[in-house]
């Protein structure tokens, strides 16, 4: 009997191990620090995924720095949110090993999202493939510096190819042309296509000053989740295509908001005598884009140039009646101060119940904001160029809150869970510029006031304001990585590729039933302003546009949860039946034993009477 017992214990505890969470693995490219210098390396990484209550669990050696852990964080929600799944119901266990110490930041963001993926579909990894690159919004990957060093590592790995984002940068080579070098690093990277048939392959070359090698690793550059998991499965996966079908509200709406903006301006142009040339030139330029842009249908522009118009021509009427009535100007100033107070009051009085209402009251809120600080900079001394800025500024709020009439998805908005929200945008801000100052640390200075800024709105608990300040200081960093990783001539392509990912963003947004106000209102504008020929304000803007029109991930989805096989408890029903038919068929087999035994007793005392 002992026996049996010791034989279903270990069929017990095989089960046990059969159910056990899989663990799935990915190599990371990493930079180390030897001394005051920086070199290529590769790390482990190993993720298990357990039912849980949506918490993140990291354990790294050598330990991470803090913007790791954000930015692993941050993969996660991509990696969720590209699935459509509620990952709330689950905990994550990221383990991260190497051989030397890291330097922080997201560059493994990317490998860390794929691994994320590949543990909650349950695929399998190519072993011979690596990657490096930043996650984005809407899963676009974004550059990373030391493409060499890290490319270098791959292949002294072993790994047969590397992918890379589509725009990096080698900074680390600029900083050490002035330093004496052992090795001189030359790198040809091809652009590859969009599909993993009919890709092309760059080489790495090195000229070594001690040995002669001549070796080689396909360079492979992506520019989203979609490209980087056709590489890691061989099975190429579809990236959301289609056009924005833009909601007729949202265009009545936008047409009303632009209407009234420009109405106002024109009806100044007809009263208002402007005297400086150069002034002339450009109203005579704002009403022509005005006219184009109502004319296309391009309602944000439109708004956009209406409400520049009238900030040029208030200037003007405003310093011509100082010159005739002084008086009257701090007159306008204080009906102007009074009624921006009485807004702001008002604004915060509504109760906000959807993603819609967020994003508008984001609109008026910063338009609000802004006239507020031209006020309060002429308080003791009145100029007519903040004043009028503070007052186009008002009625462009005023305008804006005719979005508040348009409903959209519900979502949880107290106070407590906005606050969650705020402080995860402000560490992933936080995390991108720490980043981009490793590379280049004097030129974040613009980043750095809106987190500032964003900060300032946490304290007051004003935490709608914070999301959005939050949201444009990584957008702020993640363009200056971009731009510093192309030329001049490359702005446009880079400022294309941007329009694609906002777009993506969009049409994945519609398909959850939201539409992103603030993100297609820059998109638009950004597209428009491509078409005119000017594609660094293009990048601006698609990038501000791929950035706020993904809020709703940081939001519960409620509405579309995409169901996760569990398959540790199918193998658990599966182990307990075979347990059971194990003791069913033990169990028969020692009764049967026992019946025969019984029967033998009972033939041996017959035979002996």
């Amino acid at each position: 009997m002992k026996k049996i017992i010791l034989f279903i214990t270990l069929l017990f505890l095989l089960c046990i191990s059969l159910t056990s969470a899989k663990t799935y693995h990915i190599t990371l490219l990493t930079i180390g620090e030897i001394g005051d210098d920086t070199v290529g390396g590769t790390a482990d990484a190993f993720l298990e995924v357990k039912p849980g209550k949506g918490r993140i669990f990291l354990d790294s050696f050598p330990l991470t720095k803090i913007d790791t852990q954000i930015s692993t964080r941050y993969a996660n929600n991509i990696a969720c949110d590209h699935l459509d799944m509620d990952c709330s119901g689950y905990d994550f266990f990221y383990t991260i090993r190497a051989g030397s110490t890291i330097v922080g930041g997201p560059s493994a963001s990317a490998a860390l999202t794929v691994l994320t993926i590949a543990a909650l579909k349950n695929l399998e990894l190519r072993e011979d493939t690596i990657m490096t690159g930043t996650i984005n919004s809407g899963g676009s990957i974004g550059p990373v510096g030391g493409i060499v060093k890290k490319a270098i590592a791959a292949e002294k790995a072993g790994f047969k190819r590397v992918l890379i984002p589509m725009f990096s940068f080698n900074l680390e080579e600029r900083i050490e042309q002035n330093r004496t070098v052992n090795e001189t690093i030359n790198i040809t990277i091809n652009i590859t296509p969009q599909n993993i048939s009919n890709r092309t392959v760059g080489k790495i070359e090195k000229e070594l000053a001690l040995e002669d090698v001549n070796q080689s690793i396909e360079v492979i550059k992506v520019s989203n989740i979609e490209q980087a998991l056709t590489y890691f499965t061989d099975e190429y996966v579809e990236e959301i295509k289609g056009e924005i079908e833009v909601p007729k509200e949202y265009t009545a709406t936008m047409k009303e908001v632009a209407t009234n903006l420009c109405n106002r301006a024109l009806n100044l142009h007809k009263r208002v005598t402007l005297v400086e040339e150069n002034d002339i030139n450009k109203s005579e330029m704002y009403i022509k884009n005005i006219n184009k842009g109502f004319e296309q249908q391009d309602y944000y522009s439109a708004a956009s140039y209406g409400f520049t118009l009238g900030v040029l021509l208030r200037k003007a009427n405003l310093k011509e009646l100082e010159e005739k009535h002084p008086s009257r100007i701090e007159k306008i100033y204080n009906v102007t101060k009074k009624a921006v107070d009485e807004f702001n009051t008002n604004l915060e009085n509504i109760n906000l119940t959807t993603l819609s209402e967020l994003e508008t009251y984001i609109i008026v809120k910063e338009r609000l904001i802004e006239a507020e600080e031209s006020l309060t900079r002429i308080a003791n001394n009145i100029s007519t160029g903040e004043l009028a800025y503070a007052m186009e500024r008002y009625y462009s709020a005023v305008y804006w809150s005719n979005f508040f009439k348009i409903r959209g998805k519900r979502v949880d908005l107290d106070k407590e869970y906005l606050g969650q929200v705020c402080y995860k945008k402000l560490s992933e801000a936080e995390e991108r510029i720490n980043y981009a100052s490793l590379y280049i640390p004097l030129i974040f200075q613009s980043s750095r006031n809106t987190i500032k800024q964003a900060y300032a709105f946490s304290l007051k608990e004003n935490y709608k304001m914070c999301l959005f300040k939050a949201s444009f200081a990584k957008a702020e960093s993640n363009l200056l990585l971009s731009s510093i990783s192309v030329s001049k001539e490359q702005v446009e392509e880079l400022a294309e590729e941007k329009l694609k990912a906002a777009k993506k963003v969009i049409l994945k947004e519609q398909t959850r039933d939201i539409f992103p106000i603030l993100g297609y209102s820059y998109y638009e504008y950004a597209t428009s302003l491509k078409e005119n020929n000017d594609p660094l304000s293009s990048l601006i803007f698609g990038e501000y546009s791929l950035e706020l029109s993904n809020i709703e991930i940081y939001f519960p989805k409620k509405g579309f949860k995409l169901p996760r096989i569990n398959y540790n408890l199918i193998l658990l029903f599966i182990s307990a039946i075979i347990l059971g038919l194990a003791i069913g068929i033990i169990i028969g087999v020692r009764s049967v034993y026992t019946r025969k035994r019984k029967i033998r007793k009972i033939k041996k005392k017959r035979k002996k009477r």
